[in-house]
């Protein structure tokens, strides 16, 4: 399993599990956000300085900190 950020760009992965270490206000608004198991999410671009990313999920586009994407691993298709 990788972590979001070290995946690879415009390539699809499913969502295989948020680290448990991750607050739970983060984890419950990450879930509210779509990020659930067996989600596909796709890295699409990252930042100049790498604190952001952004990612595709459920059609839409999301931006997320990348101290937030190290909590969410995923698994290739």
């Amino acid at each position: 399993m990788l972590s979001l950020v070290s995946c690879d760009f415009a390539k699809a992965y499913s969502i295989a599990q948020i680290k448990k270490d991750c607050p739970s206000s983060v984890r419950r608004r990450l879930f509210d956000l779509g990020f659930t198991k067996g989600q596909t999410v796709k890295k699409i671009q990252k930042s100049l300085l790498g604190k952001v990313i952004l990612v595709e999920i459920r059609g839409y586009l999301l931006s997320i900190r990348s101290s937030i994407a190290r909590s969410i691993l995923v698994e290739a298709k």
